[in-house]
């Protein structure tokens, strides 16, 4: 399990970083692909955030209200 600070988060698992790709650049690194949680506060809750080419989409979030699951595509 990969854990994940994020600045903020859209639906579907979309993550706002720091804006270095460290994160994408890891998970390219890593075989099997690991679960990816993200943490972020609940206000950090972005719904027009959408996905840039290169991002990859969180398995998980979690927030002061819990725990929210990505549904699978």
């Amino acid at each position: 399990m990969l854990v994940v600070p994020c600045l903020g988060f859209g639906p579907g698992g979309v993550r706002l970083g720091y804006g270095g790709g460290f994160f994408e650049r890891t998970l390219a690194s890593v075989a099997p692909r690991p679960v990816t949680v993200g943490v972020s506060y609940t206000h950090g809750f972005l719904p027009l955030l959408r996905p840039g080419l290169n991002d990859v989409v969180l398995d998980a979030m979690i927030t002061e209200d819990g725990v929210m699951w990505r549904r699978p595509a």
